[in-house]
C-alpha cells in the first residue's frame, strides 16, 4: 500500500497547482485554431464577390484572414464606405454560417486541449475578430461551451487584430493580467495582437500551408494542437520549471 501522507501531499499540491493556474488565463482565437473554417471562410468571400461582381484572389483573402470584416472588405474588395461596408459584411457572415451549420469540424486537439486546460483551473476565454453571432454558433456545434468562461468578439471592440484590443478585453473579462495569458493563434494579424498587449502567444500552422510572415513571432509555433500539454503551457507562462 502507498503512503497515506504521501498521497495527501500529493493531492494538495494539484490542489493548490490548480487554485494557482486560476490567475492565469488561455486566450483562443477561433477561425484556424479551434475550428478547421478557412476554406469556409475563402468560399463565402468568392461567393459575395461572385454575387457583387467584385474581383476575387486567395491572395486578397488570406493577406486579411483573421481581420474584422470592416477592415478585410476595403483590403480585398476596395470599398470603404461603412453604409456599403455593412451590408456586405451580414451577406458574408449568412453564407458562412450556412456553410458551417453542414461542415463544422473542430481542428485535431482543440476540444481536448480546451478540456484539460479547463480542468487543470486556467481560465479560458475566445478572443475572434468574427461577429457575436458567429462565435455562439461554433461554440454550439463544437459543444465547447463548458471549457470556456465567456469570449468576446470583434464587435464588442473599437479597433480589431493587429491591435491588441480583443484579447485585452478578453484578459479584463477574466480577470487576468495580461502577462498572465497565453494566446492561440493562427494569422500573422493576431500573433501580432496577442504581442502588443504583451502576452505569450503560440501559433497553429494552416496545414499545407507555408508559414505567413510573422509566424515566427510567436513563443512557439505547432503543427497541431495535440502537440501542446497542459505541461507545456504552465513552463510557457513560467508556472513551472522551463
Amino acid at each position: 500500500m502507498g503512503n497515506p501522507t504521501e498521497a495527501t501531499e500529493a493531492t494538495e499540491a494539484t490542489e493548490a497547482r490548480i487554485v494557482a493556474r486560476r490567475s492565469y488565463a488561455a486566450l483562443w482565437d477561433v477561425d484556424g485554431v479551434i475550428i478547421d473554417s478557412g476554406e469556409q471562410h475563402r468560399q463565402a468571400w468568392e461567393a459575395l464577390a461572385r454575387e457583387q461582381g467584385f474581383p476575387y484572389s486567395d491572395a486578397a483573402f488570406w493577406a486579411g484572414f483573421g481581420m474584422r470584416n470592416s477592415d478585410s472588405i476595403p483590403l480585398m474588395f476596395g470599398v470603404d464606405d461603412p453604409e456599403r461596408i455593412a451590408p456586405l459584411s451580414e451577406r458574408k457572415e449568412a453564407i458562412y454560417r450556412d456553410l458551417m451549420q453542414r461542415e463544422a469540424v473542430a481542428l485535431p486537439g482543440a476540444r481536448e486541449l480546451l478540456a484539460a486546460l479547463h480542468a487543470a483551473g486556467y481560465r479560458q476565454a475566445l478572443g475572434s475578430s468574427a461577429p457575436i453571432i458567429n462565435i455562439e454558433t461554433i461554440i454550439r456545434l463544437l459543444g465547447i461551451g463548458p471549457s470556456l468562461d465567456g469570449f468576446v468578439s470583434g464587435e464588442h471592440v473599437a479597433h480589431g487584430k493587429p491591435a491588441p484590443d480583443i484579447f485585452l478585453a478578453g484578459a479584463a473579462l477574466l480577470g487576468v493580467a495580461p502577462a498572465r495569458c497565453v494566446v492561440f493563434e493562427d494569422a500573422p494579424a493576431g500573433i501580432a495582437a496577442a504581442r502588443a498587449g504583451g502576452m505569450r502567444c503560440i501559433a497553429v500552422r494552416r496545414a499545407g500551408q507555408a508559414d505567413a510572415p510573422g509566424l515566427e513571432t510567436a513563443d512557439r509555433i505547432v503543427d497541431s494542437l495535440r502537440e501542446l500539454t497542459v505541461a507545456d503551457i504552465d513552463r510557457l507562462l513560467g508556472l513551472s520549471p522551463a
